[in-house]
């Protein structure tokens, strides 16, 4: 009896597709956590939680590409930094009523498909990933030196700040707002993932030369893969700006770009939850270091402890915290052979 309730849990957690029946309950309690969170805590972790949810949102969009697509794209950080930067503009010079919001939004969509029909143009009529990497991180840069050789509207690296809608300035009502876009985004990327252009990009990830093949043209299908991201990407610039106020050039540098390529590394590719986990878990990290400080001198170099935790993701756990996790559970829910 105890071996046939073990084959059916191992059964529920194998049909993996989305949520798996297996993970309602835990997803449920850590809803009702998340949604129980500013009452329970101050408002540092409040704001911490925030900009988990919309860097989250930033990996998702990273992993669409790397994960899902097999694209390699260095200067992702353009659409980030670019949201994030118009909505800063828009406030600063137009005011924050609803109407500017939307203006943000709207001029954050034009530009992010704009810049990633630009970009695919270019970058994909080589289909090397190699070459696209490479022309993605110098049009990244073009994007940056623009930005800060344009200081009359982006002031540079000293930085542009602005006010916000009054709607986002209570905490906690955008800690629940930047939950709520995290969400959406990950269902709205999910679904476009299980639709069929989302089938063709896996199966260029996995062989683009035998979908060229079959017949299809893979350009355009990796252009609609880029836009997608980007114009999600440029989004969750948009509410980066509402939690920071604040934009610089630095928003737009390859750093920020492999900030997101990390986060889905430690989390796990080709999963989307896993850019929430892996930003949840360097923030925190982060977080509790930087805290550790005044403990010990040693913690001053918070930043060795991070680049010994990614050496040990990449050498230990190349699948990420979630890989990692669903291969305990296929272990411990094995079904036994019946003797």
């Amino acid at each position: 009896m105890l071996a046939s309730l073990q084959s059916r849990l191992y059964d529920l957690v194998r049909r993996d597709t989305f949520l798996p029946r297996f993970h309602f309950l835990a997803i449920g309690l850590l809803g009702i956590m998340l949604l129980l969170l500013p009452q329970l805590t101050g408002l540092v972790l409040v704001g911490l939680f925030t900009r988990i949810f919309v860097l989250a949102v930033f990996g998702m969009s990273y992993d669409l590409l790397r994960g899902y697509a097999g694209i390699i794209n260095l200067g992702h950080a353009l659409f980030f930094g670019g949201g994030t930067y118009i909505a800063g503009i828009v406030f600063a010079n137009y005011g924050t009523s609803p109407t500017m919001l939307g203006l943000a939004v709207l001029g954050t969509t034009a530009y992010a498909m704009l810049a990633a029909l630009l970009m695919g143009k270019i970058a994909f009529r080589r289909g090397n990933v190699v070459a696209c990497a490479m022309i993605t991180l110098a049009l990244g840069e073009i994007v940056r030196q623009i930005a800060e050789s344009w200081r009359a509207v982006t002031h540079g690296a000293d930085g542009l700040t602005f006010p916000i809608p009054m709607m986002f300035r209570d905490r906690v009502a955008l800690y629940y707002y930047a939950l709520a876009f995290m969400v959406i985004m990950m269902l709205a990327l999910r679904q476009f993932i299980m639709s069929p252009t989302g089938r063709v990009l896996l199966a260029i990830r996995e062989n683009e030369q035998r979908a060229i093949f079959l017949g299809y043209n893979t350009a355009s299908y990796k252009l609609v893969a880029l836009q997608v991201a980007g114009v999600v990407c440029g989004w969750s610039g948009v509410m980066f700006a509402l939690t920071s106020r604040f934009a610089n050039t630095e928003l737009l540098t390859v750093q920020q770009t492999l900030n997101a390529l990390l986060v889905t590394i430690v989390g796990g590719t080709g999963t989307l939850y896993g850019a929430i986990v892996g930003t949840a878990f360097v923030q925190l990290a982060q977080h509790t270091l930087l805290g550790l400080r005044g403990v010990h001198l040693i913690f001053e170099r918070w930043l060795l402890f991070f680049g010994a935790i990614y050496v040990f993701v990449v050498l230990f756990m190349p699948t990420g915290i979630v890989g990692l996790y669903q291969r305990l559970i296929s272990h411990w829910l094995k079904p036994v052979k019946p003797r």
